[in-house]
């Protein structure tokens, strides 16, 4: 798993979060805040970063939070990112000491991937369960964890679930665009997914993105990752020779800027593609390199290879010994409780009914709107997919009467839970309200609201294609009469619920009356 830290984000003095990759644009060097010059630094020049960073937290008895996660990219990548496990253990303990949230979760998703290196999976899990529950989902970090997730679950085997997780963190990050970074490894990912599901044919094209967007960020790291899994395809497709030689060309770039993890999974693969005695030194390389940084996983997988090519040559003995060191590392690794794990945090699959891809297909439709009922129809279209997808058991558009939201805000039906967003027009007036009900003590996740806000999203870009006097105080008169019942008759229910114990007979009886319209104009 490649190193993260290569276009990080900062804090201000204001508390915003400022990320160098949505405000590099395409102007250049010249282009570049400071923030972003130090981080390109950090990234393009490590060897001579670290020493400024090592003196940065040397001196400080609470090192910054950004200078600790600069230091730690560049050790995670050069293998040594154990080195600061206490360090980054006590910030994160800090910082929520503090209520930094966004900072625990940074460092966090960092630690997951220290874990994840050194084959211990389920403090990875760990980690990066701890990151989402503590990150906005449209943050990158929030998007790193769930990527850490996708690699989980593709360790298991099951593919699926890693597709639908690695979908999650594409569809949540808005920046995705903006950040040639994120693009490269969510692309890497892909081509693993595809490569095992589909063939190595079907992974290339995500291949050639990833090795293109690393190129444009400056990222040799992911460049040399993609020309790795390039040669596992083209060992799958049986062109040995070929492999050989991309493998070799990536073993060399990682060398060169000391990705020791990418560099030891070459030798590996090299070694796989040789025949005879040649296949034994880079097995013991990778294994050498496993032991450096650390890697329990790394070291099980070379002490195999070793004692097949061992078994291959009848050295029985040495064989043996490869075999038992093996099984000895894979018995720590505690890989066997990660299933049970992973099901616990089966929240981070929230999507078996496809909500994000009917969202986004709905937030790229383009709809051309005149009129409200235009509104209406686009939405009835649309309602019952979003009713079985939002797993919602009533799901309403109202509109205001008269331009007063008199709906906004209200209380909830009695033994409904819901959610309700106030709807604006182009001039920013309140027109409407969008109702979201659950069951009685239903559980709204931070994934619900958001996709609650990105529904909202979408009506409110219909709505503002309206003229104003369709989308303003003349708006409800529009309206079809059946949804005019509809909205008088969630106002008396409401009303009935905040009255509370105390019958009303004549709000009763105006709300029988209101259903019984309603119903006949349904």
């Amino acid at each position: 798993m490649a190193g993260e830290r290569a276009e990080r984000g900062s804090k201000g003095r204001d508390g915003r979060v400022r990320q160098a990759g949505a405000r590099r644009g395409t102007g250049g060097r010249a282009a570049l805040t400071p923030q972003a010059r130090w981080e390109r630094l950090v990234m393009r020049r490590p060897g001579l970063a670290l020493p400024r960073l090592q003196r940065l937290i040397a001196r400080e008895g609470e090192p910054p939070f950004q200078a600790l996660l600069g230091a730690f990219f560049i050790l995670e990548r050069w293998g040594r990112g154990p080195e600061l496990q206490a360090e980054l253990e006590r910030a994160i303990a800090r910082a929520l000491q503090h209520r930094l949230l966004e900072e625990a979760a940074e460092l966090s998703e960092a630690l997951g991937r220290m874990h994840y290196q050194r084959g211990d999976y389920v403090q990875a899990c760990n980690a990066w369960s701890q990151t989402l529950e503590l990150a906005d989902d449209e943050t990158r970090w929030a998007c790193l964890a769930r990527i850490g997730l996708a690699h989980l679950c593709f360790a298991l085997g099951d593919w699926a679930r890693g597709g639908r997780v690695l979908d999650q963190a594409e569809l949540h990050y808005p920046q995705l665009g903006d950040d040639p970074y994120m693009r490269s490894k969510i692309a890497l990912n892909r081509a693993v997914s595809l490569r095992a599901t589909q063939g190595p044919q079907a992974a290339l094209p995500r291949l050639d993105e990833a090795r293109a967007d690393a190129r444009a960020v400056g990222h040799r790291d992911y460049e040399a990752e993609a020309m790795w899994h390039h040669a596992r395809c083209a060992r799958d497709s049986g062109a040995v020779a070929h492999a050989l030689t991309l493998a070799a060309e990536a073993e060399d770039l990682s060398r060169r800027c000391r990705y020791r993890w990418l560099q030891a999974q070459t030798l590996l693969l090299i070694s796989e593609l040789r025949r005879g005695t040649e296949a034994v030194p880079p097995a013991q390389q990778a294994l050498a390199l496993g032991e450096e940084i650390q890697s329990r996983s790394l070291q099980a997988a070379a002490h195999g290879r070793l004692g097949q090519l061992m078994a291959e040559q009848e050295q029985l003995g040495p064989s043996w010994y490869h075999q038992q060191q093996r099984q000895r590392l894979e018995a720590t690794l505690g890989q066997t409780e990660l299933p049970a794990r992973l099901e616990q945090l089966a929240r981070f699959d929230t999507d078996p009914h496809g909500a994000e891809g009917l969202l986004l297909t709905l937030g790229r439709s383009g709809a051309a709107v005149a009129t409200v009922a235009d509104v209406e129809s686009q939405w009835q279209q649309a309602r019952p997919r979003l009713l079985e997808a939002l797993a919602l058991t009533a799901l309403d558009l109202r509109w205001t009467a008269g331009g007063t939201p008199t709906l906004i805000g209200g209380a909830a039906r009695a033994g409904r839970s819901s959610q309700a967003l106030s709807l604006r027009n182009a001039s920013g007036a309140v027109v409407g309200e969008l109702v979201l009900e659950r069951p009685e003590g239903a559980v709204w996740s931070r994934a619900d609201r958001s996709r609650a806000e990105r529904l909202a999203g979408w009506l409110q870009r219909l709505i503002a294609q309206l003229p104003a006097a369709e989308a303003g105080a003349g708006a409800s008169d529009a309206v079809e009469p059946g949804a005019q019942a509809r909205a008088l008759v969630a106002v008396l229910e409401r009303l009935s619920s905040v009255s509370g114990d105390v019958a009303d007979p004549d709000l009763a009886e105006a709300l029988e009356l209101a259903r019984r319209l309603a119903a006949r104009l349904a």
